[in-house]
């Protein structure tokens, strides 16, 4: 678990893993220099619960952002099978007993993301996109993720996943400073063909107003930092892939991924305007939805 400013949600979360049907065998938390009573909160829980041996925080030296806070997080475990966990959402109650069955019964998944129930606590809370949520199936079916173009982006949230030891020991040295956890082993897991998706709600996903990774990005500036930002996720996926021999047809696939977020880019930032022919035409797959095309293209021309 990675925690920043959390008292407000914590300790619901902190119950919800406490009193899981398949007790937890470690709770790893790093916090990253939290201004509110956090720490102390988390400290006073597993004081007054007796966790004391299984159970630890850590407080970072210095604010590392969440994705490095994650890494850190996880590179403090020693269990066979990690699952991320937000600090302000609730688990189901056989969330983790769910999760070791699917595990171990299924030898070659290397990472399994979740689906959830979202709801709010803030009158201002961001809402999960329709089409994510229209994604939810809810039937408990476990479904393998082939490398298609649409399985490239991150198709679920991080706080949803579980994963191996093994598959994150073998790709933890490929991770660089401000990769997101999430997106880092969803593409490394893509690449070792050991992703799935386990259509089932296995945690209550809150929606409040300091949701992080909620709300649109339709900020010029910041939408060209993410675009650069994947940009340089989909160059290490390469990388990696070329590390394990990836099929000619799988890595040019990441190559066309790599080409079209690069003509993106040149669109916001350098006023390319001719680019959207080649985007609308030769790299729509490469987009998480389509609708992302008219609006960079408004985006562009407005700034």
């Amino acid at each position: 678990m990675a925690t920043y400013n959390g008292e407000e949600y914590i300790i619901e979360q902190l119950e919800s893993i406490r009193n899981q049907t398949r007790r937890v065998d470690e709770v790893i938390i790093c916090d990253d220099q939290s201004k509110d009573n956090t720490v102390s909160a988390i400290e006073d829980y597993i004081k007054e619960h007796n966790l004391q041996e299984k159970w630890h925080v850590f407080v970072n030296k210095k604010n590392l952002g969440y994705a490095s806070n994650f890494i850190g997080s996880a590179d403090k475990t020693t269990g066979d099978i990690i699952l991320f966990c937000d600090q302000d959402d609730i688990w189901v109650s056989d969330r983790v007993e769910r999760f070791e069955k699917i595990m171990t019964e299924n030898e070659d998944i290397l990472l399994v993301g979740s689906e959830f129930k979202p709801f709010t606590s803030t009158d201002d809370a961001p809402s999960v996109p329709g089409w994510e949520m229209k994604q939810m199936r809810y039937n408990e079916a476990l479904e393998k993720l082939s490398f298609v173009p649409e399985n490239i982006p991150i198709g679920c949230q991080g706080c949803t996943m579980c994963m191996k030891r093994s598959f994150y020991t073998k790709t933890r040295p490929f991770w660089y400073t401000g990769w997101a956890h999430d997106e880092f082993v969803w593409k490394m897991a893509l690449c070792l063909d050991g992703l799935y998706m386990y259509h089932s709600s296995t945690l209550k996903r809150r929606l409040h107003s300091n949701n992080v990774t909620m709300h649109k990005m339709r900020d010029n500036q910041k939408r060209i930092k993410f675009l650069e930002d994947l940009l340089k996720c989909h160059e290490a996926t390469i990388n990696f892939a070329d590390s394990i021999d990836l099929s000619d047809k799988k890595r040019k696939l990441l190559e066309k991924n790599r080409k079209g977020t690069i003509l993106r880019i040149e669109l916001l930032r350098d006023k390319k305007y001719l680019n959207i022919v080649k985007l609308f035409f030769c790299y729509r797959e490469c987009y998480h939805k389509l609708r992302a095309i008219p609006v960079e293209l408004y985006m562009a021309l407005k700034n």
